[in-house]
């Protein structure tokens, strides 16, 4: 509703767009210096039911996707299989959980820097959620290992083609030129982010009403009471499908370049084998899918709400308008000043475009002859970008993969904000604080 009003009172425009080869392939690129005002299209305010039907058509993949995941997982669970294994683990790990927490964020957050760990990070979120609440933890746990732990290092960048790669193609830089730097301020994040969740993790395991998804005699940690059991041949066979059906989402995305629809596949997939190999039959492994099903839809529809933010932006034509405004005034300031508002610019447009590489082609064209007239380097407006971008990610509603995994691990989309922000402030101050030095550096990479 916020935005139909904004079709009325911001001015409708264009960029001209041209298509040119990247590192990653064609994309339609912005022209510098074309934006023109063009006829406006204030949405009424019935656009809002359409538009959310085309958010939710946009969406179905994606929709149907949490569905799918939520199905395979209830599957897993009516088989027996999880509670054994969460035992199993919980006495492996025991003692040793903050370390556990550590090494899993350390191994997403490099798979996040260099592009490995981006949307395929759906399909292993409820595998987060379950090692969590094994180790005595709670959902949100499980969901920061995973999600957080893997954009600790996309929001950095240093080697991903999809975001810094393509930055640094516009700008004209050589690629992964200032990977020392990012590097640098990738240790810095995990630093940050893993003190900040761990100091949840350790307060909600000795306190579970602390946690954001805690509800009156629901505990946020297991009890154990499946330790020690064995597997038997069934729950064996259902391990092994769940161990290669994940594994399967994580190769096929870094290797053979899967997305949505093949991690809704594999789901699907998943759920039918462990149901008949776990001894559910027919009836039974369908019972288990659409219970799992039903306990993902809420968050499921929220995705489809979510895009129809952009849908009606597009429609009213003020998306090319808002990022004219916004870069505007970069270049009527010095260039510390100015490399900082680039920042706050790039953050404000990836809630209206928030694939990163959507956003790369669009702005950066823009934002390099304005780095050039103000004085800034072209490197530090590639990491302006790439701060705008990044941090962002985990917190805009308008992201899809983050609604997405809140929905998967059951997470108030309104109390984890609440909860995060303090931690996107303090990465707002020392993005701010390191743009500042290199402007005044004048680095290049």
């Amino acid at each position: 509703l916020i935005v139909i009003v904004m079709t009325w009172v911001v001015p409708a425009g264009e960029f001209k767009r041209e298509t040119v080869d990247t590192v990653i392939g064609k994309q339609h690129r912005v022209v510098p210096g074309s934006y023109q005002p063009v006829e406006p299209r204030p949405q009424p305010v019935w656009a809002l039911i359409p538009a959310l039907v085309t958010g939710c058509q946009a969406s179905a993949l994606m929709f149907f996707m949490v569905l799918f995941c939520g199905g395979a997982i209830r599957a897993l669970d009516e088989t027996g299989t999880t509670a054994v294994l969460l035992g199993r683990f919980v006495q492996k790990m025991r003692g040793r959980e903050n370390m556990a927490v550590f090494c899993v964020m350390l191994l997403m957050s490099l798979g996040g820097a260099v592009g490995g760990f981006a949307n395929n990070i759906l399909g292993i979120i409820p595998l987060g959620v379950m090692l969590a609440r094994g180790m005595g933890f709670d959902n949100v746990v499980g969901f920061c290992m995973i999600y957080l732990g893997s954009y600790i290092g996309f929001n950095i960048g240093w080697a991903n083609v999809f975001t810094v790669g393509i930055a640094q193609d516009v700008a004209e830089l050589p690629q992964l030129s200032g990977a020392s730097v990012r590097v640098l301020f990738h240790v810095i994040n995990f630093i940050l982010v893993y003190g900040f969740v761990i100091r949840y993790a350790n307060r909600v395991r000795k306190d579970p009403t602390l946690s954001l998804t805690y509800e009156e005699g629901q505990p946020a940690v297991e009890d154990g009471s499946s330790a020690g059991q064995p597997l038997t041949w069934r729950q064996i066979c259902c391990a092994v499908i769940a161990f290669f059906g994940f594994g399967s989402i994580v190769w096929g995305a870094v290797a053979w370049g899967w997305g949505i629809a093949d991690y809704a596949n594999a789901f699907l997939a998943m759920a039918i084998l462990i149901g008949l190999a776990g001894g559910l039959g027919l009836n039974g492994t369908t019972n288990a899918f659409v219970k799992g099903c039903s306990s993902v839809l809420v968050g499921a529809f929220v995705i489809g709400i979510s895009r129809a933010i952009s849908v009606v932006m597009a429609n009213g034509k003020i998306i090319d308008t808002v990022i004219q405004y916004l870069s505007e005034p970069v270049s009527h300031y010095g260039p510390v000043v100015g490399a900082n508002l680039m920042f706050y610019a790039n953050a404000l447009i990836n809630f209206f475009i928030p694939s990163g590489s959507g956003q790369a082609v669009v702005v950066m064209p823009v934002m390099t002859p304005l780095a050039d007239l103000a004085g800034i380097t072209r490197q530090v407006a590639v990491q302006a970008f790439q701060f705008g971008d990044g941090f962002s990610n985990c917190i805009f509603p308008t992201a899809g993969v983050l609604m997405s995994c809140l929905a998967l691990a059951d997470i108030p989309y309104q109390k984890y904000v609440k909860w995060f922000l303090p931690m996107l402030v303090i990465q707002i101050i020392w993005a701010t604080i390191a743009l500042t030095i290199l402007q005044s550096i004048g680095w290049n990479g």
